[in-house]
């Protein structure tokens, strides 16, 4: 299974997911030492970034090393398709 494949996968899941169980895991992952999974973690938790607990996550995101986990972090945060858990 190619990267594509995963990522359409991961995305499909994230559309069906309840978000009771999907946002703690994503939240966690957004403070993961591995950089993919950060970028991974902070695109995933967009549609939720209206809940609490992943906007806090996201903030602190903020001030990632990595620049594109900022910049996905901050385009979350001001996005106006959030989904609330």
């Amino acid at each position: 299974m190619g990267l594509d494949d995963r990522r359409r996968r991961a995305d499909r899941a994230r559309q069906i997911a309840d978000p009771a169980t999907a946002v703690p895991p994503l939240v966690t992952a957004l403070s993961d030492t591995n950089l993919d999974v950060r970028k991974a973690a902070v695109l995933a938790s967009a549609p939720w970034a209206g809940a609490p607990e992943v906007t806090e996550a996201l903030r602190s995101a903020l001030t990632d090393t990595d620049a594109d986990v900022r910049a996905h972090a901050r385009h979350a945060l001001t996005s106006q398709s959030h989904i609330t858990a």
